[in-house]
């Protein structure tokens, strides 16, 4: 008995120092299983050579940093407390194998497995095309997705192609859904997204003259979406939805608690005769990451001619402690230096005595309110098109940039 159990501890020693070790700096590839047995893509760089291991999403050229990785041995654990997930996973020799868990009421997890991968290998192209494609999925498009067996939910869609690859976004008033990337092969276009935040599949199909198929989502049941090409149509809905104060002649008001614990009100002196843009927002939102990089530029460009800028943050939970960690995140993340306030959670209670006692129709995270120097709301802008839709980030950034310039000249 004591001759066999020598012998099966000299095994488990040799296989272990046999077993190949955590790569330290690598791209990985894999997938993740969602709902209707379907999967996503996913991809992400790490380097667990510096502590703590850093790394980021990769989805096309876009990378979303991932907030916390920690390693213990051959374990590796994915921490996104702005969204309430954790990725679990271990090393096995060629693969990392594990779940990724969405902590709610009903916390649910998904199954995941990831290998080191050639850095140039196309994100997506797990299956390259088997033949040239008669029609692309490419250009500007209505999009409607079934609801309750009806199609009444209206949207937009902009596709664009890059050598084997597809790329491209869906559009709806509150902003976008982040870039999707995939590939075409035949007439069948299979696009996807994972950000830790975010899980998106779209898989079409080209028939007689416009791409039906369905969107997935996380764990949640798909739903069936048609393409329309629309040429004349804007990529995103206009005059959907109009976010507007009760009252316009009355200032909108504001006040939290920053990261370092210093409150601060609408009613402050550093306020007076400014023009403030504050964004409604949250870390756990995907829309609200994307801009955060231009209200930090605007206000790195404009604080010293009167602008100020702060972020108004609604948060999972209404945990300050919890909040205020998530905000040096999000600050080190965009290199913030704008104060960001802890407005409480999203519990509907909290934001209808917070914000729609004073907005009509707020919807939106984000949503950018201008407010001029004589403390009166000038404009209101819901949502925000991020990098993964092209021209219309750009639009963003130059109706933000001249927003601010116009407000900053009145006196």
């Amino acid at each position: 008995m004591k001759y066999s159990l020598c012998i099966l501890l000299v095994f488990s020693v040799f296989v272990s120092a046999c077993q190949t070790p955590l790569p330290e700096k690598k791209i990985w590839r894999g997938s993740i299983k969602i709902a209707d047995g379907q999967s996503v893509d996913l991809g992400f760089y790490l380097d667990v050579a510096v502590s703590p291991p850093s790394g980021y999403f990769l989805v096309g050229n876009e990378q979303t940093q991932i907030p916390e990785i920690i390693r213990r041995g051959d374990s590796l654990f994915f921490v996104i407390s702005e969204y309430g997930v954790e990725m679990k996973s271990r090393w096995t020799g060629d693969t990392l194998k594990g779940r990724y868990y969405r902590y709610r009421a009903d916390t649910t997890f998904l199954e995941f497995e990831a290998s080191p991968a050639e850095e140039s290998a196309p994100y997506g192209a797990t299956v390259p095309p088997s033949s040239t494609p008669s029609t692309k999925l490419v250009g500007r498009f209505r999009a409607f997705f079934g609801r309750d067996g009806g199609t009444d939910t209206t949207m937009a869609a902009t596709f664009w192609a890059r050598n084997d690859s597809i790329f491209g976004t869906i559009l709806e008033a509150s902003g976008d859904h982040g870039l999707l990337a995939g590939v075409q092969t035949g007439n069948r276009a299979i696009l996807h997204r994972f950000t830790g935040w975010q899980i998106h599949r779209l898989d079409v199909q080209y028939e007689e003259e416009r791409w039906e198929g369905r969107y997935f989502t996380r764990n949640l049941p798909s739903q069936p979406v048609r393409l329309e090409p629309r040429v004349e149509f804007l990529a995103r809905p206009v005059g959907v939805r109009n976010t507007r104060m009760k009252n316009p002649k009355v200032p909108f008001t504001f006040e939290g608690t920053t990261a370092d614990g210093e409150s601060i009100t609408s009613g402050d002196d550093r306020f007076k005769g400014k023009v403030i843009l504050v964004d409604i927002m949250g870390t756990w939102c995907h829309n609200c990451l994307d801009a955060a990089p231009l209200l930090q530029q605007l206000y790195s460009d404009y604080n010293d001619e009167g602008l100020e800028v702060v972020g108004l943050a609604f948060e999972m939970k209404n945990d300050v402690a919890l909040a205020q960690k998530n905000f040096r995140i999000y600050a080190k993340r965009h290199g913030i230096t704008y104060p960001i306030l802890f407005a409480g959670s999203i519990d509907r209670s909290n934001v209808d005595e917070r914000l729609r006692s004073q907005l009509d129709d707020f919807f939106a995270y984000p949503t950018s309110i201008f407010i001029g120097r004589d403390g009166k709301v000038k404009k209101i802008h819901p949502g925000f098109s991020g990098p993964g839709t092209g021209e219309d980030y750009q639009r963003e950034i130059e109706n933000y940039t001249r927003t601010v310039r116009d407000l900053l000249r009145q006196k």
